[in-house]
């Protein structure tokens, strides 16, 4: 059996203290230059690996996470998030990590302020939070920042500077869309970009979409595209009143899971359009296998949720660096597949 070899051996084999190696191995301290190769020759030798949990234990620190989501009683696309979030937390329970979940209203950018600056009171080794609201983000990270606090979000991106993003490109995943589209339909058409009380100033995740979205059609002749934000109250009627008066539109494009509001819109007037959106919300895969929306992007936030948080304790226990960038698949689900995806829905 090959033998587990300790600092003990290292420092024997080096001729010097444990309190050198330990010095060495964790880059503090001042090591003599005789010193330091002995003891990097002596690692090298035995192939020595530290143990970070057992470092971790034997220090008595409990690393702190905080974890910051838009309220899954007000969207229902957050619940797999919070899933993933749970599951992690269960598997890591037996070590010294402490995750703590906190919320906020998706709709209200004062309430992800108030709130995030309220956390910022408690002791944090690490943040994950979904960004949803950019200058919000902004400074709520730049606090962040002043702290020395290791930063992370998912599903929405961020141009600051956060440690690490999780989700898709989703530049990408518009310029995805914009191709199922093109596939759909035949020159000339128009399509409409449709934000449901959304304000894309304000939202980076937003506009990557619509930008990569009307890049790909920039490209190509005979295709215009619009841009339609409508608020949630009364959106069915205003909307209604869009197409009524628009009777050219060929297809709708929506960069968010808020897709099954078309539909519903649509069917309230007898129309249809050929819909792409984001997610599978259980509105978005029934109206799907109704062939009521062409395409949906699975954006995984579960996945998502689960690969960030684990990238946070990771490193804590075990020293794991991560990329700045964990990018995920583009998924397309159409009615033949998305029963694959093994979701309850009814």
């Amino acid at each position: 059996m090959k033998k587990r070899y300790t600092i003990k051996d290292i420092a024997d084999a080096a001729g010097v203290s444990i309190g050198t190696v330990d010095r060495v191995l964790h880059n503090r301290g001042k090591v003599s230059q005789k010193a330091l190769l002995n003891v990097n020759t002596a690692l090298k030798e035995f192939n020595y690996k530290p143990n970070p949990i057992a470092r971790t234990l034997k220090n008595n620190t409990v690393y702190s996470i905080q974890v910051f989501l838009p309220d899954p009683s007000k969207d229902s696309f957050w619940l797999p998030g919070q899933q993933g979030i749970k599951e992690v937390i269960d598997e890591y329970s037996a070590f010294d990590i402490e995750i703590t979940v906190h919320y906020y209203d998706p709709s209200e950018p004062t309430s992800f302020l108030d709130n995030g600056f309220d956390l910022l009171a408690k002791h944090i080794d690490a943040f994950l939070f979904v960004p949803l609201f950019e200058k919000e983000s902004d400074l709520l990270l730049d606090e962040l920042k002043k702290r020395n606090i290791l930063t992370a979000t998912f599903n929405s991106f961020h141009d600051g500077t956060v440690d690490l993003y999780v989700g898709l490109n989703l530049f990408m995943s518009g310029r995805v869309a914009a191709k199922l589209l093109f596939d759909a339909l035949n020159a000339p058409s128009k399509i409409v970009i449709v934000h449901i009380d959304e304000e894309s100033e304000n939202a980076v995740h937003l506009r990557e979409k619509e930008r990569g979205f009307r890049q790909f059609f920039d490209e190509i002749q005979g295709y215009e595209v619009i841009t339609l934000t409508l608020g949630v109250n009364g959106f069915e009627q205003k909307f209604a009143s869009f197409i009524e008066s628009n009777s050219e539109v060929d297809a709708i494009f929506v960069c968010t899971s808020k897709v099954y509001r078309i539909v519903k819109a649509l069917r309230g007037i007898g129309k249809s359009k050929v819909l792409v959106g984001y997610d599978l919300l259980e509105e978005n895969v029934k109206a799907l296998r109704a062939g009521d929306i062409k395409f949906l992007i699975h954006q995984s936030p579960k996945l998502q949720a689960s690969l960030g948080l684990k990238a946070l304790v990771d490193n804590f226990l075990l020293g794991k660096s991560f990329s700045k960038e964990n990018l995920l698949p583009i998924q397309i689900i159409n009615s033949e597949n998305v029963d694959s995806y093994r979701y309850s829905f009814v």
